[in-house]
C-alpha cells in the first residue's frame, strides 16, 4: 500500500485516539463493543484468525521496519491505517508495547454459535478444557497458551470473571486468544452441552478425588478447573464426575490454575500420542 494512503494523526485530541485509548479499560471495550490489540505477533494471529480490524495504528519508523509480508498482511483488508506520532502513540501504547502494531477490532463472539467454534465442531471434539470463574487474565492467557500447545479443541468457560480480551490475556496468550475456540456461558448451559456431547469429565478437587495420573483421558474427556481462589463449586460435585488431582509431596495443597491445567492437559496429550 502507498505510504501517502496513510493517515498520520498527531494530536491526542483525535476522536479516534481517544476512543481507543477508552479500550484500556474493561469499562471502555464493553461500552464500545470493540477490543484493542498491541503486538505485531498478536495482531498478526488475530488477522490469520480471520478478525476484522477496523483501524492499525503505528508509527513511521515501526512502519518502515515491516517487511513487505507485514505490510501485506496488515494492509490487505479494509482496515484503515494511521501514522502515529511517538508521543500520541506512547499514551496510545499499553504499558511498555510502545514500539509494536495496535489495532481495534469488534469484539470477537463466544458462544457456543460463534463461528470460530462452529468451525473446529466441525470435527469431532475430543478434548475440551472447562474454566468455572477464572478471575485473572493473566492466568487465563497463560492457560489458552497451553491449550494450544496441547491441541485442546475447546476452551470453555463458565461464569467468568475476567474480560477474555483484557490486553493481559491476549498478552500471555501470544494471541493465541484469537484462534482457540473460547466459549463462554452458564455453569449449567456447559454442563448440558458436555453432556449431550457425551463427554467424560474429569474435575479438579482437593477433597475426595483419585489421582489424576490413573485417569483414563484418551476418549472424550473434558477437564475442569475452578476459581483461583475457592476452586470449584458445589455444582461440579456429585454429577457422576471423576473428581481428581495432582500429588502434591510438598507443604502447599494446590498449584496455580495455570500450572495445574497445564499439567493436566500435557498428560492428556501424552496418552492420546
Amino acid at each position: 500500500m502507498a505510504k501517502q494512503l496513510i493517515e498520520k494523526i498527531t494530536s491526542l485530541q483525535n476522536q479516534r485516539i481517544k476512543k481507543a485509548i477508552r479500550l484500556h479499560s474493561s469499562r471502555g471495550r464493553q461500552a464500545q463493543n470493540r477490543i484493542i490489540v498491541f503486538g505485531n505477533r498478536e495482531v498478526s494471529r488475530a488477522i490469520e484468525s480471520g478478525l476484522q480490524f477496523q483501524e492499525m495504528f503505528f508509527t513511521e519508523t515501526l512502519w518502515n521496519s515491516l517487511s513487505s509480508a507485514e505490510r501485506d498482511c496488515v494492509s490487505k483488508s479494509d482496515t484503515r491505517l494511521s501514522f502515529v506520532v511517538p508521543e500520541v502513540f506512547e499514551k496510545l501504547a499499553y504499558g511498555s508495547r510502545t514500539s509494536t502494531l495496535i489495532g481495534t477490532a469488534d469484539r470477537p463472539e463466544t458462544s457456543f454459535d460463534s463461528p470460530c467454534f462452529k468451525l473446529r465442531a466441525q470435527r469431532d471434539l475430543s478434548l475440551v478444557l472447562v474454566l468455572q470463574s477464572i478471575e485473572k487474565p493473566g492466568n487465563l492467557g497463560a492457560i489458552l497458551r497451553s491449550a494450544d500447545a496441547c491441541g485442546v479443541d475447546a476452551v470453555l468457560c463458565a461464569d467468568p470473571l475476567t474480560d477474555f480480551f483484557h490486553p493481559n490475556v491476549i498478552r500471555s496468550s501470544t494471541g493465541v486468544v484469537f484462534q482457540m475456540p473460547l466459549i463462554s456461558g452458564t455453569t449449567l448451559e456447559i454442563q448440558d452441552w458436555l453432556a449431550d456431547q457425551g463427554f467424560c469429565v474429569f474435575t479438579a478437587m482437593l477433597e475426595n478425588a483419585t489421582s489424576f495420573y490413573d485417569s483414563d483421558l484418551t476418549g472424550k474427556a473434558a477437564l475442569v478447573l475452578g476459581n483461583e481462589a475457592t476452586g470449584l463449586g458445589e455444582n461440579w460435585i456429585d454429577k457422576n464426575y471423576s473428581a481428581v488431582k495432582l500429588p502434591m509431596r510438598g507443604q502447599a495443597d494446590s498449584l496455580n490454575v495455570s500450572v495445574t491445567a497445564s499439567v493436566m492437559m500435557y498428560e492428556a496429550m501424552r496418552q492420546r500420542s
